[in-house]
């Protein structure tokens, strides 16, 4: 899977999978899918999105936490509007025809049903259907740029022409750029992984969202988190691991008062955010940011 791709795809699922705050931070490894594409080639792509300045890590990137950026949000925006819309499918359809045809290499002869299933037919999260792939097929017929194949009336296979070949062998096609006289520089928005849906499970107690501190909810987590990193549980360096303890235990004590104190509770928890993002303990580090 290409970076670009996998970026955009990555980008649209953070911002879909926190629907009520899509800044919020999520674990990117936990999304439905995404684990599956391996830690090392996750973090590139999550690198990608933070070079561009469309999602930040929360402490260190290994950590696989992350959220969307105001600019990534916007422009995750973009591309779920962009992807609807009729001459982004059409421009999708007919660069992806020509592309991947050039790949069917010397004879650039391609069966439609065959480029129906891959990477080429696809527009972010969403196939090219029949009817999108007819009306491209027929535009490029009448443009000179292929010719077609019919099994029963209905376009089957094509075959690049001399000027269909030439159109395609560019780095990035584009095929009303070519035919108007223009260098390559189309829309080509044509990703080639499928967006899972379905809500993000965060793990170890599914960390849910917050608008302010929960005291019952800080109470379980301080007292959990104390003890995990007194038993050893958690692993977490020794430089700061007395001092997760001790503020552990000074807000579980608050956090039960019968008057707690919200800006105390608030200190507490950044304290222990800022001693977690140098461990390597990332649901310990999210749980702490979805309580603040």
């Amino acid at each position: 899977m290409e970076t670009e791709r996998a970026s955009a795809l990555l980008l649209v699922t953070m911002y879909q999978a926190n629907e009520a705050n899509p800044v919020d931070y999520t674990a990117i490894d936990l999304l439905p899918g995404w684990g599956e594409l391996g830690v090392h080639r996750l973090r590139v792509v999550a690198g990608h999105l933070q070079q561009a300045g469309l999602v930040q890590p929360l402490g260190a990137a290994y950590q696989m936490i992350w959220r969307v950026t105001p600019a990534g949000a916007v422009h995750a925006e973009k591309l779920l509007h962009d992807r609807d819309r009729p001459i982004v499918r059409y421009d999708a359809a007919v660069n992806g025809l020509v592309t991947a045809a050039i790949d069917v290499f010397p004879g650039h002869r391609l069966e439609l049903e065959t480029f129906g299933e891959s990477a080429h037919a696809q527009v972010l999260d969403t196939a090219l259907s029949p009817d999108e792939i007819a009306a491209a097929v027929a535009f490029l017929e009448e443009e000179k740029l292929i010719t077609v194949e019919r099994v029963d009336g209905h376009p089957a296979a094509i075959t690049l022409t001399p000027r269909g070949r030439e159109c395609g062998w560019v780095d990035k096609t584009d095929v009303r750029g070519y035919l108007t006289g223009r260098r390559p520089g189309g829309i080509q928005q044509n990703w080639n992984i499928s967006v899972h849906g379905g809500a993000p499970q965060i793990g170890q107690g599914n960390v849910q969202h917050n608008h302010g501190p929960d005291l019952g909810q800080v109470m379980r987590f301080a007292g959990e988190l104390h003890g995990l990193v007194s038993g050893g549980s958690l692993t977490v360096p020794e430089t700061v691991r007395d001092r997760i303890v001790e503020d552990a235990e000074a807000l579980e004590r608050e956090a039960g008062r019968e008057d707690p104190r919200p800006g105390r509770v608030r200190r507490l928890l950044e304290d222990l955010r800022e001693s977690l993002m140098v461990s390597d303990a990332p649901m310990a580090l999210l749980a702490v940011q979805r309580l603040l």
